[in-house]
């Protein structure tokens, strides 16, 4: 295994838009934000907004399956896989597009104790915390060959799978 930071392994990490769109009850863009990644789905309420497609960032636009998309303010280091969803990303909602590591390796080790302290000790702001797109290219992960990424991945996700099933 070896050290490397989670930059080094993606195409891009980036966050929504800073500033209020202009909702529309017709538009078929749902606009999110942190709250509604919840247990890697992105929750969709009726207080969620809808905006319309011109609103939508190029990279929302670009969304795909190699991304993961995750809290960066307020409640911290929540994350959902990106399925498809026609969606406006928040300034809460970062984006990580995993590209050189696998993205279920990726994906379980965020949730690690180790992932979330570091996130805690570089959050920025005084009444509500944030975390900076630096801080997030810059987390330390210790690294293993892909194929036991992949495995390691493909295990992770199967117990989450397991556990939502007993939770059910």
């Amino acid at each position: 295994w070896e050290q490397r930071k989670l930059g080094e392994g993606t195409l891009k990490i980036g966050d929504g838009l800073h500033g209020t769109p202009k909702y529309s009850t017709s538009g078929n863009v749902l606009f999110i934000n942190g709250n509604n990644l919840i247990n890697g789905k992105v929750v969709i309420t009726s207080e969620t907004k809808r905006v319309t497609s011109n609103e939508q960032s190029k990279d929302d636009k670009e969304l795909n399956q190699n991304t993961i998309l995750m809290s960066i303010n307020g409640t911290i280091g929540s994350l959902a896989w990106y399925r498809n969803e026609n969606l406006m990303l928040g300034k809460s909602v970062a984006y990580i597009e995993v590209s050189e590591f696998d993205k279920k390796f990726v994906y379980a080790y965020l949730q690690t104790t180790k992932v979330k302290f570091y996130f805690i000790s570089s959050l920025t702001g005084t009444t509500i915390k944030n975390l900076g797109l630096k801080a997030i290219r810059e987390t330390p992960l210790l690294i293993p060959n892909i194929e036991e990424q992949e495995k390691i991945g493909e295990f992770f996700q199967q117990l989450d799978s397991l556990i939502a099933l007993h939770q059910r």
